[in-house]
């Protein structure tokens, strides 16, 4: 998450797997501690923003967007803690003002 804050063209490095990191980060909001999951819902709000501007985030983002939603719907559904729920609900948000014509598709 800091990475993304302070160096965003990170994400234009040829040896970065932004899929992987889109991965993991769609596993991290499925761990049981709530600092983690935290910290995954932090990362995407700070991601999505980016789809328009980092080619390869909004590449990913389209072709695994839908295992996001799925992830950040289970939680809302009862897998995660009910303090977690504003985090996700930014999640929700950033893809809706950020990936809204692919939100409506997933």
């Amino acid at each position: 998450l800091q990475a993304l804050k302070r160096k965003p063209d990170l994400f234009l490095c040829s040896n970065l797997d932004v899929k992987a990191v889109f991965q993991c980060g769609v596993l991290s909001l499925k761990f049981p501690e709530a600092p983690t999951v935290k910290a995954s819902c932090g990362f995407f709000t700070e991601l999505l923003p980016r789809c328009g501007e980092i080619v390869p985030v909004g590449q990913v983002v389209h072709e695994n967007g839908k295992v996001l939603l799925q992830a950040v719907l289970e939680g809302v559904g009862g897998q995660a803690s009910r303090s977690l729920m504003d985090h996700f609900a930014e999640i929700l948000f950033a893809l809706n003002k950020h990936c809204f014509s692919y939100l409506s598709i997933w």
